[in-house]
């Protein structure tokens, strides 16, 4: 079933923790974005280099790191995630609980044709599958290496069985998001020609006067992709020169017209930001 509404992608700079100083403040911070990005069906998460400061290594490994932690369903954490130091606060964050997220259930509860994500697995000569059921499911396909993927399952001559889904997942359902590291903006903007880039900035055009506009141009539009500054600096600031096709393929908005702070912290741009490209896409008919 096709979406009646655009897909929603974001894009925020590898400098997003660069004002936090703990690994608990940086982590809380995270989940935070995991959070935004699940409530609002985000799809893909872009994070892209920020060439006006200097980016801590740890701090890009700790963003797409607790990111797909976050995204990744409970039963599936201790197979994938061994511990470290990284994830030294991530029992203390706030559970996504999106649907694809499902409770642990009895491989005789399943119903035919349901959808979950799991991960493969080697068991002697045979590859199986475990997708939080109390066993290990028989995997029918081919396989070469353990990997985190989506799985239908369905009775096949009497037997529980799973097959690999290729692709996108078509379920009316949020089935989380993906991560895409890039260096450049402009490597988004190489897709298709019906993608609408949205840059947040105070420089940006109030929303109030283009909001009604904005949403008549989704109806023609296949993804959203909503672009965000960093902590220290704005998207104009940080792309200037270096990624101009951006600039010029992008329309500038600015998001909180009456702001009376100095600034907008990231978490709660994210939050705002999407909450209003929400409603704007769910007046073409989403739910």
């Amino acid at each position: 079933m096709e979406s009646p509404f655009p897909s929603l992608s974001v894009a925020i700079p590898d400098s997003s923790l660069i004002d936090s100083k703990s690994l608990l403040e940086k982590s809380l911070r995270v989940a935070q974005f995991a959070r935004s990005f699940s409530i609002f069906r985000v799809e893909t998460v872009y994070v892209y280099h920020d060439v006006s400061s200097s980016v801590r290594q740890d701090d890009l490994k700790l963003i797409t790191l607790l990111l797909e932690y976050l995204d990744t369903p409970q039963y599936l954490r201790k197979l994938l995630y061994p511990k470290m130091k990284l994830l030294q606060y991530a029992g203390m964050l706030t559970p996504i609980q999106s649907p694809h997220h499902k409770k642990f259930i009895r491989a005789s509860e399943v119903q035919g044709g349901e959808t979950r994500v799991g991960v493969l697995l080697r068991d002697r000569e045979t590859w199986v599958v475990d997708v939080g059921l109390d066993r290990t499911i028989p995997f029918i396909g081919s396989a070469a290496i353990r990997r985190k993927a989506n799985f239908r399952l369905s009775v096949q001559k009497g037997h529980l069985v799973a097959e690999e889904i290729h692709g996108k997942v078509r379920d009316t359902q949020y089935w989380g998001y993906h991560i895409n590291c890039i260096q450049t903006l402009s490597e988004i903007t190489r897709g298709p020609s019906d993608v609408k880039f949205l840059i947040t900035s105070r420089r940006g055009k109030p929303i109030s006067l283009i909001h009604q506009s904005l949403a008549n141009s989704f109806k023609h539009t296949s993804e959203v992709v909503v672009i965000f500054g960093s902590p220290r600096n704005d998207v104009w600031e940080i792309v200037n020169k270096i990624d101009i096709n951006i600039l010029n393929s992008s329309l500038s908005v600015n998001m909180f017209p009456l702001q009376s702070t100095n600034t907008v912290r990231l978490e709660e741009a994210l939050l705002g930001s999407l909450a209003i490209i929400n409603s704007l896409r769910v007046g073409l008919g989403g739910q």
